[in-house]
């Protein structure tokens, strides 16, 4: 292992652990004062408050939508240490390189300048930053690095292809909050059909046809039809653009399924050889 390996690694260890210890710190904050929280909140508070300082919009899923943040963080702790491994060597290095640290600086600014009202404009920039280098490392990873065995599926693929997921539906709710004018019926539920066409695309017509990334986003949906129950346009079009999504994720896992199955037949029974009379 290379010094440059273990410099990188290790800056990925002090990235990780920064990012939990600020989500640490503002949540024991929020828990005390109870503010409010941001769309896309990587804590599971919900953002209605008494003095309205931070807009409910027409895209905000229910406070339950959140808790995927746990599943992300759990998964990057996860390739934290699988980084370490023969198996990571190569995909960590030379695929994920600084990715991960410069994700985590800007998931950190993201976290630290929302606490400012007037700067929440530029935190929508700021996540949308994140949004880009967390999906430019889940590019890389799907299109030079396809998962070998499951570990490379769990703890490499996965928590980036859910991280760039996340943070692409979580970029489009600040930017609405940000911006009031978008936040109308008309537009809110042509941002929905959006998210659900970038589904659908995912986990139909993507290359490797991403089952993942493309349920991340129907989690997001399925809160916001739940959230946004009360305004029929809302609730038709985020239960119909999750529907699809699911329908396309369905078809993916039935069609691995076969194949596996498939495979599984081939391997366990061998063709044998047949007397000739």
């Amino acid at each position: 292992m290379s010094r440059h390996s273990i410099f990188l690694k290790t800056a990925n260890i002090v990235a990780f652990l920064l990012v939990i210890v600020v989500n640490s710190i503002i949540h024991v904050g929020d828990e005390r004062k109870q503010p409010d929280t941001e769309p896309g909140d990587n804590n599971t508070l919900s953002f209605e408050n008494d003095n309205g300082t931070v807009p409910v919009t027409h895209l905000l899923p229910a406070e339950y939508t959140f808790k995927i943040w746990y599943l992300i963080y759990t998964l990057l702790g996860g390739f934290i240490i699988y980084q370490w491994t023969d198996a990571a060597e190569s995909v960590t290095v030379e695929g994920i390189q600084y990715y991960h640290v410069a994700a985590s600086i800007l998931n950190v600014t993201w976290l630290l300048i929302w606490r400012n009202e007037n700067l929440v404009l530029l935190d929508a920039f700021v996540l949308a930053a994140l949004f880009l280098v967390t999906f430019r490392a889940y590019n890389i990873i799907t299109e030079y690095y396809p998962p070998k065995v499951i570990w490379d599926r769990i703890f490499i693929h996965y928590p980036f292809t859910m991280y760039a997921a996340w943070t692409f539906v979580a970029t489009i709710l600040n930017f609405w909050a940000a911006i009031s004018t978008l936040d109308t019926v008309f537009l809110s539920t042509i941002a929905i059909a959006f998210l659900g066409a970038v589904g659908v695309y995912f986990s139909d017509y993507h290359k490797r046809n991403d089952a993942v990334f493309a349920a991340t986003i129907a989690w997001a949906l399925t809160g916001i039809a739940v959230k946004q129950q009360d305004t029929v346009p809302i609730l038709i079009a985020s239960s119909v653009a999750s529907g699809l999504i699911l329908g396309g994720v369905l078809r993916v896992l039935v069609r691995r399924f076969v194949a596996w199955w498939n495979l599984r037949q081939i391997r366990y029974n061998p063709e044998t050889d047949r007397l000739i009379p």
